[in-house]
């Protein structure tokens, strides 16, 4: 399991240790770091998975776009300072340093270590992301017949979504524990999507037809009603949230022990009952051994997770919550860790953290 992301000049952090746990979250305002923080995971991925010998780190590839080195490099660095990426997993502890290099394209450096077997973030390929931008409701999606989808299972933007899910909608899930519980007989991937699509909204039922000779998977959904499926719909006609949802929940039930999910904004286009389904769902899969990092804006997300916890689903201290933020006139990001204690609340409080309700419901009264 990774434990711990070290970051050093890099974006907007000059030094930082992230706290890393089966369940992770990235929150702040906007502008503060969390899409840096998994950036740099991004970076080293997409560096060293296909490395071949080449030591540099590479700063636009299939996983992240992140431009020059200019756009990199921490403001307040001297020149000649490296950037330093450091990952502990296992307990073990790699640092990869790589020199900055005005107007390039790409960080040269050496690895100064590499990880004794598989680690979760560089070798494995139960590995999916999925970025704040993903996918809306369209009538076809791509088939994962290209070579970035080696490095992320499902697509960045959750393109590939629908042609994993028809290549293993009969398959049974690797995480029996993820079975829900109004469906535990039927233990097959798009049924038990299905079913915990339903706890964001309406119960759908998915219906894929694969287009091999044009690389294509044709997506409709159908509702139950009164125990009577409905016609056929296409996502277009269904509104964002099915299509948003439905990636996070195909990548955590396809997913092994070994895995590790990271997703930007997990709560986008859904009622907020959806963002507190989606929160105790994630909880549910990260105690089921999968590793999952989120970056969120939403307070009922985060309930979701704080429900989990107080019920017993996850235990708080493999839920790491991280808050970033900077001081007025200070350039450099700093990090304040909450914990969440067994009955769900958090040990402390710091302002800014989620606490916009209640600030706003003061000023109203």
């Amino acid at each position: 399991m990774i434990e711990q992301i070290a970051i050093r000049n890099f974006k907007c952090f000059e030094d930082v240790k992230v706290p890393i746990r089966p369940l992770t979250v990235l929150a702040g305002v906007n502008g503060m770091g969390k899409s840096s923080c998994m950036q740099s995971m991004l970076l080293l991925r997409q560096s060293l998975k296909a490395a071949n010998g080449d030591q540099s780190a590479q700063l636009n590839g299939p996983l992240v776009e992140l431009g020059y080195a200019d756009d990199v490099f921490y403001e307040g660095a001297d020149d000649e300072e490296p950037i330093v990426l450091s990952m502990t997993e296992n307990g073990k502890n790699l640092d990869w340093a790589f020199r900055y290099k005005n107007g390039a394209q790409q960080l040269d450096g050496a690895v100064e270590g590499k990880i004794k077997g598989p680690s979760r973030l560089i070798d494995n390929d139960d590995f999916f992301y999925l970025k704040a931008e993903r996918i809306g409701p369209r009538t076809v999606f791509s088939a994962n017949l290209d070579t970035r989808g080696k490095l992320n299972t499902i697509g960045n933007a959750g393109e590939y979504c629908a042609h994993l899910l028809a290549t293993q909608e009969r398959e049974p899930l690797n995480l029996k524990s993820l079975l829900h519980e109004d469906l535990p007989e039927i233990n097959e991937v798009r049924a038990q999507v299905e079913m915990w699509l339903s706890e964001i909204g309406q119960t759908p039922r998915i219906h894929l037809d694969q287009h091999p000779r044009m690389d294509l998977v044709s997506l409709q959904f159908s509702f139950v009603r009164s125990g009577i499926p409905s016609d056929k719909y296409r996502p277009t006609n269904v509104g964002f949230g099915l299509t948003y949802g439905l990636p996070i929940f195909v990548a955590c039930l396809t997913a092994s022990p070994r895995s590790l999910i990271l997703i930007e904004n997990p709560e986008a286009h859904l009622h907020p009952k959806g963002q507190v389904a989606i929160g105790k769902f994630l909880g549910k899969v990260a105690a089921a051994g999968v590793q999952i990092i989120i970056e969120t804006h939403s307070d009922h997300v985060l309930n979701g997770i704080r429900i989990s916890v107080k019920n017993g689903v996850i235990k708080g201290d493999e839920v790491a919550l991280n808050f970033f933020q900077r001081e007025t006139g200070q350039q450099s990001t700093s990090l304040t860790s909450p914990k969440i204690n067994p009955d769900g609340r958090l040990d402390f409080w710091p302002d800014g953290f989620f606490d916009e309700w209640e600030k706003g419901l003061a000023e109203l009264l």
